[in-house]
């Protein structure tokens, strides 16, 4: 599944984004801080589908999957 990266992320991975393989949210958080340098000393949040989401959750492969690092605003 396609990963999209945003952010200071994007710069860490070197890309916008990431293929990887993964049958749930834990799962693929895992992978992800094991490719892109230093993601494990971030906050950062997953959304899946458009929808930000702190459980584990099982994947299907078809989902559209971002990393979203932490930012400010109103």
């Amino acid at each position: 599944m396609k990963v999209l990266l945003f952010g200071m992320i994007a710069e860490k991975a070197g890309a916008a984004s990431l293929e990887v393989s993964a049958s749930s949210t834990t799962a693929l958080k895992h992978q992800l801080e094991t490719r892109i340098p230093d993601l494990d000393k971030l906050s950062y949040a997953l959304a899946v589908d458009r929808v930000i989401v702190n459980d584990d959750r099982p994947l299907i492969g078809t989902e559209e999957i971002a990393l979203l690092p932490p930012f400010a605003g109103g």
